[in-house]
C-alpha cells in the first residue's frame, strides 16, 4: 500500500532537510520504503511525503521512531490500497 503524508511546514528549508533525514533513517530502521518528499500542487498543503508499506501498522511503527517536528503545523495521511481487478 502507498501512504501519502500531506503536511504544512512553518520552519526553514534546513530544518525540513534535517527532519527528512530523520524520516529516512526511521524508514530504513523498520523496513518502510520512503519514496521521497514532493512539493504539492494542492493549495491546501505545502508538501507530501510518500511511503510504500506492508500495512498501516508498519507505517505507525516507523512513525513512533520520529516525533512530529514543531514546524509541521498539521498533517493528514491518505492511504492508497491496491486493487485486484
Amino acid at each position: 500500500m502507498i501512504i501519502l503524508l500531506y503536511f504544512d511546514w512553518a520552519g526553514s528549508r534546513a530544518e525540513l532537510k534535517e527532519y527528512n533525514e530523520k524520516i529516512k533513517a526511521a524508514c530504513e530502521q523498520v523496513g518502510v520504503r520512503f519514496m521521497g518528499i514532493y512539493g504539492s500542487m494542492n493549495v491546501k498543503w505545502n508538501f507530501v511525503s510518500m511511503f510504500e508499506v506492508e500495512s498501516y501498522e508498519h507505517f505507525l511503527k516507523m512513525g513512533r521512531q520520529v516525533s512530529q517536528h514543531p514546524a509541521m503545523t498539521h498533517y493528514i495521511t491518505e492511504i492508497l490500497i491496491p486493487q485486484k481487478l
